[in-house]
């Protein structure tokens, strides 16, 4: 074969194989991109042990070659529930991928103050079982302290007031709202009638202002501390008046 032919075939075949490469590499990226998994990111910075709600993530588009190991991936919006009252273990940065590890279940071993609200504290009474039994995580209640009182007359009698009106229950008992399923339910009920059968109380956790927390912690030493439940959505303060047996009984 001549040379002046042999070096243009040589030319040509080394085109040829770099014009396949550069083909074969565009197919992979493409079908790359078809293989597109949706994961859930957060909207903003979730901080350390913050309560994950349904409006902090959302999700987006990534390819799978990117997805992330243990990544929380959305098909539909059933899927949010995996994530959605959960507590942040570490802080997880605005728009990283959301793992398994990053989280855990909202439980006492996540701690209560995951579920305190800013400027707020986290207090904790004991109540009768069966008050505890008829009310659950955000309910609203009212507390009242009944204690003797020297009246103007001098005698002494019990009067009762509303301490506090509108507070929101963080938790009670074990159950902090995280939303268990049947087996994971069934087996805190078995824990907390084991824990019964030793105490006839249960802890009810409160979000109060400091203020208010010092006031009920005043209140305990000196009477009665009683709680009754609020309809849902009265948040009204009303005015109360002391109640004695003197105008129970006019």
């Amino acid at each position: 074969m001549k040379k002046g032919i042999f070096l243009p075939l040589v030319v040509a075949i080394l085109a040829a194989i770099v014009y396949a490469m550069i083909v074969s590499s565009a197919e992979k990226k493409l079908n790359a991109s078809k293989n597109i998994k949706q994961v859930f990111v957060p909207v903003r910075d979730i901080k350390e042990r913050e309560v994950i709600k349904r409006d902090f993530i959302k999700p987006v588009p990534v390819p799978a070659a990117y997805l992330q190991k243990d990544a929380f991936t959305y098909t539909t919006d059933a899927d949010f529930k995996a994530i959605e009252n959960a507590v942040a273990r570490i802080q997880i940065p605005k728009g990283n991928q959301i793992s398994k590890y990053a989280i855990t279940s909202l439980s006492p071993e996540a701690g209560l103050s995951s579920k305190i609200p800013v400027q707020m504290r986290g207090f904790i009474i004991n109540v009768p079982i069966a008050t505890a039994s008829m009310i659950k995580p955000d309910d609203n209640i009212d507390v009242l302290l009944t204690f003797e009182a020297v009246m103007k007359s001098g005698t002494r009698q019990k009067v009762t007031v509303t301490l506090l009106q509108n507070v929101k229950v963080l938790g009670v008992g074990s159950d902090l709202g995280q939303g268990l399923d049947a087996k994971a339910a069934n087996a805190m009920k078995s824990k907390e009638e084991d824990a019964a059968a030793y105490s006839d109380s249960s802890a009810l956790s409160l979000a109060l202002s400091p203020r208010d927390a010092q006031y009920l912690a005043l209140a305990q030493s000196e009477g009665d501390v009683s709680v009754i439940l609020r309809s849902h959505g009265d948040v009204t303060n009303y005015l109360m008046e002391i109640a004695t047996f003197e105008k129970l009984f006019q």
